[in-house]
């Protein structure tokens, strides 16, 4: 494990751009982002897709459900400055950084094992998920791709939890990590990856405890 923590930005530069745009992950490789996150689900026509809601209603200028819309639909919408909704392939063609990708809906997990097989992406990138069901069906699909488990805070059970699904890393909420968790966890062979980290001083918080990565809205910031 390196002694640099590596800086993934949350929907890209969610602190600048429209959140799960092309725009904003260009943004966040542009500022020196480590790695990206983004959310993806399957539209009605089968389509892996990055948005992080079941709706659009928050993040472009229509409604709906996205597994009732097609791609063609999902994409009329603007999500932002102009911006479309992109497919996840899309998004890898758009930018050279690994991408932590958290699948949003367990329906989603044929298709994006089926991409990970034809395009080789094992090396590239990795899930996240708070669902044990979603970790246990890539684990299932495609067992050469890492699993992260996210959790909102840091249980003192997030080992078992992550060893349950066979997670090679934890995403743990920062507020309440302790060095004693870290500790744990790393005894465990897993790597952390703590959130939310939004300005340098919380960074500094998260050096102290020796994890492997932060994620920011704000990379601009942290790099």
């Amino acid at each position: 494990m390196s002694d640099r923590i590596r800086i993934i930005g949350h929907r890209g530069a969610l602190g600048l751009e429209p959140e799960n745009t092309l725009r904003s992950f260009r943004r966040a490789q542009q500022v020196g982002a480590d790695e990206v996150e983004l959310d993806i689900r399957l539209s009605a026509d089968g389509a892996l897709v990055v948005v992080h809601d079941a709706t659009v209603d928050r993040t472009t200028d229509g409604t709906g459900t996205v597994a009732e819309l097609t791609l063609a639909q999902l994409q009329a919408l603007d999500a932002g400055a102009g911006e479309r909704i992109p497919t996840y392939a899309e998004v890898l063609d758009a930018i050279d950084l690994p991408v932590q990708t958290e699948i949003k809906a367990i329906e989603a997990v044929p298709a994006f094992a089926a991409l990970v097989r034809e395009r080789h992406l094992a090396d590239r990138v990795y899930v996240g998920s708070f669902h044990a069901e979603i970790l246990a069906a890539v684990r299932d699909a495609v067992p050469e791709v890492a699993r992260a488990l996210i959790l909102p805070s840091a249980p003192a059970d997030a080992v078992e939890q992550a060893r349950a699904v066979g997670a090679s890393w934890l995403a743990l909420g920062i507020r309440n990590l302790t060095a004693e968790l870290v500790a744990a966890v790393h005894d465990a062979g897993i790597a952390i990856d703590a959130w939310p980290v939004p300005d340098p001083e919380t960074l500094d918080r998260a050096r102290t405890f020796g994890v492997a990565a932060v994620t920011t809205d704000n990379p601009h910031l942290l790099t």
